[in-house]
């Protein structure tokens, strides 16, 4: 479940990476919040990941690779054990060769590991 963004500063940059707003195009006060440009990167494909949203209809397309944003998704959703995002199963299963079965045997792995130190 998604957490409404709880400061001004972040409500605005939700509003800028809904709005695909360029580095060069942001606010100065958004800018000053964030280090670099490869910060906003960061928290635009850390934004798309969270909504999981598929590459190609998103604006992470416009700031990383392709294999980079979904090897990046899939991290996060084993990390926060969630469920296989079936809706993107075309790119993960056929270009990323992992099934779901193989996703929930390496989520339950990680876990037993976790478990046991």
């Amino acid at each position: 479940m998604q957490r409404a963004p709880v400061t001004v500063e972040e409500q605005l940059l939700q509003k800028a990476i809904k709005e695909e707003c360029t580095w060069e195009n942001l606010p100065k006060r958004i800018q000053a919040i964030l280090s670099s440009k490869e910060e906003w990167h960061r928290r635009i494909i850390e934004s798309c990941i969270k909504k999981r949203i598929q590459w190609n209809s998103c604006f992470a397309r416009k700031v990383c690779k392709e294999s980079e944003y979904y090897e990046e998704m899939m991290r996060y959703l084993r990390k926060n054990l969630a469920l296989f995002p079936y809706h993107l199963a075309e790119y993960i299963c056929r270009v990323m060769r992992l099934s779901p079965f193989r996703y929930y045997c390496d989520m339950i792995f990680e876990v037993m590991r976790n478990a046991c130190n």
